[in-house]
């Protein structure tokens, strides 16, 4: 997202954290067919999608460029910056 202040003002660090764990589930696993892999990307998707539409898509303007996907890979990289600073 070009504005990542739109994305800190919505998900929380303490969200971001659990979002962080559920995409090292998928994102960082030894075997990504695993059920374990698919449902924490399931479950990393579905909070993504209640997160855009109940906090997102409101604040948005009419034609932002901002669509799900793009908050998604917003998202993604905070993920990935999170475990990158938080991991051992």
């Amino acid at each position: 997202m070009p504005d990542d202040s739109l994305a800190e003002g919505v998900v929380a660090r303490a969200e971001i954290a659990a979002l962080a764990e559920l995409f090292d589930r998928f994102e960082f696993t030894l075997d990504p067919l695993s059920r374990e892999a698919d449902e924490a990307e399931s479950q990393f998707n579905d909070q993504i999608e209640r997160l855009f539409e109940s906090r997102v898509k409101p604040a948005l303007p009419e034609n932002s460029p901002v669509s799900l996907p793009v908050f998604r890979r917003h998202v993604c990289h905070l993920c990935r910056e999170f475990l990158r600073k938080n991991r051992p």
